[in-house]
This record gives C-alpha cells, sequence and structure tokens, in this order.
C-alpha cells in the first residue's frame, strides 16, 4: 500500500531540509506551479525558484504581487545544489532542462500519461484539482503565512477552474487558506483568471475564425490553430463545442503544441487522447481528462487530424 504523501514528504524533509535545492515547475508556469513552487520554497530555506520560457499572464501578476522571484532552470550549475525537486509536471517534455539533474521529489497532479520522470521521493495524487492544494496540505503550517496562504488560494482557484474539478477537500483547504491571508475571493480571482491583454484577445478571436467542426460519436469537435495563448483559445472555444483540440507550432523546438479542452459531460478523458496521440506521432501527452495537452513530432495539421481521428475512435468505441 502507498505511504500517505505527508509521510513522504515529512521523510523528504528529514533528508533535505537544510540543503541547497532547486525547485522548479513546468515551462512557462502558470499560477499553480508557481505558488506550488513558492510555498515549497518556504519549507525549504535557502531554494532556489525555477521555471523557463515566460510565465503565463496570472503567474507574472502573482510573482509581482508577492515578490517571487525565479530564475531559468537552464541557467544554474548543478554543482551547487544536491538536487532538484519538481512540482506541477512529471514529465520531461514539459521541463526539458530537468533532465540530468538528480530528482530528490516531484509533486504532480497530472495523471500518468505522459510521464517519464522518477524521484527519489514523488507524492502523485490525479484525483488532486491542483498541485496547490497537495502543497498546501503538505508543508509544515507554521511557514503557510499570508504571502504563502495567498498564493496557494490562486494556485487552487486557477486550477480548479471555478470548481468545476474540485472535491470536497478542496473547498476546506481554500476557506482555511482564505483565513490565514485575509483575501476575499474577488482579490483572488483577478489573479487566478486575469483579464486577458489585447493581443491575447486578438489571439484568441483569430482562433475562432480560424475553427473548423465536425459532429461525430455524438460530440461536436472543434480544432484551429493559433500563433499563441492556445490553452485560452481552448477554453473559450470548448464553451461553444463539446471538444476543442488548438494546435500552436514551435519552431524552435521542431513540434506541435496541443491544448485540448472538454466540457463536463463528455465521456472520453482527454489525458489518454492526448497520450495515444502522442504515441501516433511522438511526442508526450497528458494532464487531465478535460484539460489536456501533447508536444507532438508533427505539423499542426497532422497532429489536429490525428487528435480528432483518436478522440472519434475512442468515442465510438463507448
Amino acid at each position: 500500500m502507498p505511504r500517505a504523501g505527508n509521510e513522504v514528504f515529512r521523510e523528504f524533509l528529514s533528508k533535505y531540509g537544510g540543503r541547497q535545492v532547486a525547485i522548479a515547475t513546468h515551462n512557462r508556469a502558470d499560477t499553480d506551479g508557481i505558488a506550488s513552487a513558492f510555498a515549497l520554497s518556504r519549507a525549504l530555506p535557502g531554494s532556489v525558484i525555477c521555471t523557463d520560457e515566460e510565465m503565463n499572464e496570472g503567474a507574472k501578476l502573482l510573482a509581482e504581487k508577492l515578490g517571487i522571484h525565479a530564475v531559468p532552470l537552464a541557467s544554474l550549475d548543478k554543482k551547487g545544489f544536491v538536487g532538484l525537486v519538481v512540482v506541477d509536471t512529471s514529465a520531461y517534455t514539459l521541463i526539458p532542462n530537468a533532465k540530468g539533474w538528480k530528482l530528490l521529489c516531484v509533486i504532480d497532479h497530472h495523471r500518468p500519461e505522459g510521464r517519464d520522470m522518477q524521484g527519489e521521493f514523488e507524492i502523485i495524487d490525479p484525483e488532486s484539482p491542483s498541485a496547490s492544494e497537495i502543497v498546501a496540505n503538505l508543508v509544515p503550517a507554521q511557514v503557510v503565512e499570508r504571502k504563502e496562504a495567498f498564493a496557494l488560494s490562486v494556485g487552487i482557484i486557477a486550477d480548479a477552474a471555478r470548481f468545476k474539478s474540485a472535491r470536497a477537500g478542496t473547498f476546506d483547504t481554500l476557506a482555511r487558506l482564505m483565513k490565514v491571508c485575509g483575501a476575499e475571493y474577488r482579490e483572488l480571482l483577478e489573479i487566478a483568471e486575469p483579464d486577458p491583454k489585447p493581443e491575447a484577445k486578438i489571439a484568441m478571436l483569430t482562433a475562432m475564425k480560424r475553427v473548423e467542426f465536425v459532429y461525430a460519436g455524438g460530440y461536436l469537435i472543434a480544432t484551429t490553430e493559433v500563433g499563441s495563448n492556445e490553452s485560452d483559445a481552448a477554453s473559450l472555444i470548448a464553451d461553444a463545442a463539446d471538444v476543442c483540440f488548438v494546435a500552436k507550432w514551435k519552431d524552435a523546438e521542431g513540434e506541435t503544441r496541443i491544448s485540448a479542452r472538454a466540457r463536463k459531460s463528455v465521456a472520453i478523458p482527454l489525458n489518454k487522447v492526448m497520450a495515444e496521440v502522442a504515441g501516433e506521432l511522438g511526442g508526450a501527452g497528458g494532464g487531465h481528462a478535460k484539460a489536456a495537452g501533447a508536444a507532438l513530432k508533427a505539423h499542426t495539421d497532422e497532429s489536429l487530424k490525428t487528435c480528432v481521428e483518436v478522440f472519434i475512435s475512442m468515442a465510438e468505441k463507448g
């Protein structure tokens, strides 16, 4: 029987709590990843928070408000650290610069599809709506002061998609954190779901102009291609379609990034769709049943076509 996460974390702190570690979250960090890394850093004095690529808008707002400093993982000298803690992902595809590091601890809430990281200590809870909820219940209460509680509250709200994926404990944890930070829900929501900038609005509207859709397997399936803000576009289009796959070509990496979203009534788990697509095209895919993603070794047209084909195949099989 697997050990409880708190027991694993206590053992991890006992071994590495006083040593120099790096804490990394996935590329293009979101509020959940940054909030989790920030709270963990308070339990690990002297640690460094890392993320590669520019953070998303919510994460940037959170970092500015709380004075969270993050550096590129690629800029660190491994010799200066005993190892790496990874939070809010367990796939090298989403944090390729973690390769070559000693993985001390992996904390994640995503489904196992696409997972290829193995840490000395592992705390994986696919039923948790966010990494922030996991971390909030792991770190010692004495280190969760106002700033940490504010950050974790924002992370929970952002990744729970206004509680569409929440469980009973989510509300208990959030209520406890809100009492500590003294913030109103409205204030937290301003960072968890920030108003998009004009360029993001343009990207999303452009994505909508390019939408193609098909009705198959009992679902309305939409696809489109964007130059940026693929996850925002996918969430927007999924409010109208049952399922949406949004593609963005990454020229530097030579791969297509897919953001997939589905309504709560959709029975086909998108994390399994993304994993199967990655198996066919090369790359990695995973995430949650209603929100998932992939990095694929194929161009956008082929990637979107395969996403639709795999989804329809799964839907027709029931």
